[in-house]
């Protein structure tokens, strides 16, 4: 079963007859660890090592929007970052 993402939420409003724009951020996935901490797994024989930022992953020096992509960077396949890192319920 596919979880929705909540798209940020744009609210305008007057505030001293100036349009004042406040961005909600989007709630960030349940099954994802909090921020700064670093996921580690092992393929073929090489230990990995991710880190959780507070809008994307870092693997090898390079930021990705999605553990997803990490984790295709890594197979070379589609594949399910959560599935792939052991992140699913």
């Amino acid at each position: 079963m596919k979880r929705k993402v909540k798209q940020p939420v744009v609210k305008i409003s007057k505030q001293n007859s100036e349009n004042v724009v406040a961005v909600v951020p989007k709630e960030r996935d349940s099954r994802l660890p909090a921020a700064r901490t670093v996921i580690t797994k092992t393929y073929h024989g090489q230990t990995l090592e991710i880190k959780v930022l507070e809008s994307g992953f870092e693997y090898q020096g390079k930021i990705y929007k999605s553990i997803s992509r990490v984790a295709m960077e890594i197979v070379k396949r589609p594949i399910s970052g959560y599935v792939f890192f052991g992140l699913s319920k």
